[in-house]
C-alpha cells in the first residue's frame, strides 16, 4: 500500500526517483548518472525528466524530501506512543523505528549517505536540511513530553542534532550488516542515554 506522500508523486516524477536511487545506492553520486541511462532504468521516454524536473539536483532534492515527508511523522508518532506506554522506552523504540525505515528504505538512505559528503553543494546542503528537520521535531518532543525537565532547550537539541547524526551515519553499517543489527539498536540507546544523562549531570554541577 503506498503511503500518502508516495501518491502525492506523479506516476513518472516517482518512477525517475526510484530509479535515481537504484542507479546510486552503490555510491555513485546524482551528479554521475545519465539522462538516457536514467530513463532507461525508469523505462520512460528520456523527454520525460523534464516534465518533472529542471536538473538531476532537483531530481534529487525532492528524493530526500519524499523520504523526509515519510520518516517524520512516523518517528514522532513513535516517540509519543513510546512516551504514554513507559518513557524510558523512548530511546529504544525510536532506534527500532529508525533503523527499520533505513533497512526499509535502504537506497535512499545509501544515497543520501553518499551524497552527505559528495560533490553538490546543493545536495549536500538538502540532506542536512532534511536531518536538521528530524533532530528538530526530536527535540520539540523532548520537550513538549517533557522527558529531559532538567535540561534547557539548547541543550536537548543540540544532543538531538548529535543522535540524529550517529543514528544516520549508523544507519548505513545497519542496512549492510545483517548480524550486527541488534547489536547497533543495543548501541545506539546506550548513546542516547549517555549523551543525555551527562548533559544532565553537566547542568547540575553548573548550577552548583
Amino acid at each position: 500500500m503506498q503511503s500518502a506522500s508516495e501518491l502525492e508523486l506523479a506516476p513518472g516524477k516517482r518512477k525517475l526517483i526510484e530509479a535515481a536511487l537504484r542507479l546510486t545506492a552503490g555510491g555513485r553520486s546524482f551528479a554521475s548518472l545519465g539522462l538516457r541511462e536514467l530513463a532507461r532504468e525508469a523505462e520512460l521516454n528520456p523527454n520525460t525528466f523534464y516534465r518533472h524536473f529542471d536538473t538531476l539536483d532537483d531530481l534529487a532534492r525532492e528524493a530526500v524530501e519524499s523520504v523526509s515527508r515519510r520518516l517524520r511523522p512516523m518517528l514522532r508518532r513513535e516517540r509519543w506512543l513510546a512516551a504514554h506506554d513507559e518513557p524510558h522506552s523512548v530511546p529504544r523504540r525510536a532506534c527500532v523505528a529508525f533503523f527499520a525505515f533505513a533497512l526499509e528504505n535502504r537506497e535512499a538512505f545509501l544515497s543520501a549517505l553518499a551524497e552527505y559528503h559528495g560533490t553538490s553543494p546543493a545536495l549536500r546542503e538538502a540532506v542536512r536540511v532534511n536531518l536538521n528537520e528530524v533532530s528538530a521535531e526530536m527535540a520539540e518532543d523532548v520537550v513538549q513530553l517533557n522527558l529531559m525537565p532538567a535540561l534547557p532547550r539548547e541543550t536537548i537539541e543540540e544532543i538531538c542534532t548529535q543522535i540524529v547524526l550517529q543514528l544516520f551515519h549508523l544507519s548505513h553499517e545497519f542496512i549492510g550488516n545483517a548480524a550486527q543489527r541488534e547489536s547497533l539498536i543495543d548501541y545506539a540507546e546506550r548513546f542516547i542515554v549517555r549523551l543525555f544523562a551527562g548533559a544532565v549531570v553537566l547542568a547540575q554541577h553548573e548550577a552548583q
